[in-house]
This record gives C-alpha cells, structure tokens and sequence, in this order.
C-alpha cells in the first residue's frame, strides 16, 4: 500500500543525515519516493550510494534566511514538485544545573535559540511548502466515498517532551516543543480546506550515540526512563519511527493528530493490586 501511494511523490526532510531522520529517508526510498534532505551533516557515502538516484543530500541550515523557501524551491527543480514535507531537524539545549544559578540573560538567549529550530523553522517550512502544494491538491475532488483520494502531508518530529510531564533539564526543549504542537494543531485546521494534512510522531528515546552518551553522564535520568517506560527497550531504535511516519504520509484523512511512540512513557498510572506478591 505505501508503495504504490508514494511512487512517485517528491518531498523535503529536514535532519536526514543520522538517527530518525536516515531512517526515514530510507524507507521513503525503498517505497519509491524522492526526497531532498537538508542537513548541516552529511550522511555515510554508504548510505548515500545505497538510497541513490531518489534522494539528493543538501548540507543546509535550516536556521539561516529564507532557508524554507530555498528548500522548497531547490525540490521543485530537482523533482519537479513538492508532495510531502517532513521537519526532523533539531537539537536539544539542556540545563545541566539549578536553574536559578543560570544567569537570566544566558536563559533567554537559550530559549530563543531553541525556538528557532521549533517552532519556528518548523512553521516557515510548513507554510512554504503548503504554498507549492497548495495549486495540486485543493483541486483534488472527492470521490463516491465522499473522500478526496490524495492529499498533501506535513510531518513533524515532536518528540516525546510535547506530550509528557516536565522535565527541570529541558526548560527550553519542552516549552518549544510543546508550542510546536500547538502550531501543528492551528496549521492543521488552517491547510485543511486547501487538502494538505498536517501531523506530527512524538518518538522517545532513541538508543543512538547521542543519546547513550548523555545519559551515560547522568545513569538516575536513565533509570528514571526505563522505570516508566511500560514497553521495552525503553530506547528505542532510529526504525521504529519508520511504519507511523509512512501511515501519516499516505492516510489522507488524519489530521491535526501526534502519535506517540514512546513505549507508553507519557501513561503515569498508580498500581497496588498488579504487583505479583512473593
């Protein structure tokens, strides 16, 4: 099914060198979509001779002016349109101490720079490539089922802090995280008339360098995901995300929605008859 719904569409992935983003990319491939992926990285020359001719890798900036634009015009003369468009670019600003003996100024320049990545990247693309979009799918007509066929998707990497309890580290992340869900839900009803669906995946925690490394540094962290994460490895695999993303691409009828994939971390539940006694 995905196959045949994406054969042949053309679309932008942000952050596709590593992690979530390559895995994604991958797959959008196998299925037979092209894909522009923008990167300040580039991925393995392994990767990139494998997913070749449908994916060509730009080294951008997703942060630097009229990158949205650029992205989207430099698809269309690639691949000659754009169908799809998937924000996975970030990065995380941690506070890593009290954070009343973190000088304010130092607090705000964080909380601007992390809500240039999300939401605001994430919103100038998400616009950007509604307008290329915007001519092709709003004159799609329904069918008998009363359902239009195709639709234009936007996909956006949440990750699990938009969803889930606070966390005192990430100040900045969660809170642009979280106006990033926001953005999607006001996109979603926006761009909906015009037949382009906006949705977003809210992974956990992946079991990639990253990662391992940090929360190597601080094990109670570690512990503390693996104590409520109710599915296990509580760290899960950069693939995971793979089937949800493919879904949101090809339904065309689910919008405004984020789905976890977390391993039940968001689900805080008090249990005193489940424990099995000794």
């Amino acid at each position: 099914m995905f196959q045949s719904a994406l054969r042949g569409k053309s679309g932008i992935l942000t952050g596709g060198s590593s992690g979530f983003g390559l895995e994604i990319v991958k797959a959008l491939a196998a299925h037979g979509a092209n894909v522009a992926v923008f990167s300040i990285d580039e991925p393995p020359e392994a990767e990139r001779q494998r997913i070749a001719p449908h994916v060509e890798f730009r080294t951008m900036d997703v942060l630097a002016p009229d990158a949205s634009e650029q992205m989207v015009e430099l698809t269309r003369q690639r691949f000659g349109g754009v169908d799809f468009a998937i924000a996975n670019a970030g990065f995380a600003i941690r506070f890593e101490q009290p954070l009343l003996s973190i000088p304010t100024a130092e607090v705000a320049e964080a909380l601007r720079r992390q809500f240039e990545v999300f939401p605001i990247a994430f919103a100038t693309l998400a616009l950007a490539a509604a307008r290329a979009m915007a001519p092709k799918y709003s004159a799609i007509a329904a069918e008998e089922s009363g359902h239009r066929p195709d639709s234009g998707s936007i996909v956006v990497n949440l990750s699990e802090s938009a969803l889930n309890p606070l966390r005192d580290d990430l100040l900045a992340y969660a809170a642009a995280k979280k106006a990033s869900h926001w953005i999607l839900r006001s996109l979603a009803a926006t761009l909906g008339p015009l037949n382009i669906r906006v949705n977003g995946i809210a992974p956990g925690f992946a079991n990639t360098t990253g990662p391992r490394k940090y929360y190597a540094r601080y094990p109670e962290i570690r512990q503390d995901i693996e104590r409520q994460s109710h599915l296990k490895p509580a760290f899960m695999s950069s693939a995971a995300v793979v089937p949800a993303v493919l879904y949101l691409l090809t339904d065309n009828y689910c919008t405004g929605e984020v789905i976890a994939l977390d391993g039940g971390y968001n689900i805080h539940q008090s249990c005193f008859f489940q424990e099995e006694k000794s």
